[in-house]
């Protein structure tokens, strides 16, 4: 699932190459993954959605951030295409894994 009407909380700015977090950006949950390993398994973990730009380095359109991540303008440990196929430090998903995306905030 892309984020619905995104440029409206997650604006991009062209001055930061079209795809890092500017730092003066406050992070505020815009959506949740749900991550499982396995049937037992799953955690949700809350992330502020970035839109990178089409032209964004790696498989994914829209960095999501932690707070954690975002406090430390580290690079993005989740990513998601326009599609919703999400990615893991740029990296498919571990045989079984699976990730979904819900919108929080709109």
């Amino acid at each position: 699932m892309a984020p619905m009407g995104s440029e409206a909380f997650v604006p991009h700015d062209e001055s930061v190459e079209g795809y890092e977090r500017p730092s003066s950006m406050p992070w505020f949950v815009t959506h949740r993954i749900v991550y499982s390993r396995g049937p037992n398994e799953s955690e949700s973990i809350e992330v502020m959605a970035w839109d990178r730009g089409a032209d964004a380095p790696g498989p994914g359109r829209y960095a999501l951030y932690t707070q954690e991540n975002a406090a430390a303008e580290s690079v993005p440990e989740w990513t998601m295409n326009a599609e919703g196929r999400v990615w893991l430090r740029n990296e498919a998903l571990p045989g079984g894994a699976t990730a979904t995306v819900e919108q929080v905030w709109a």
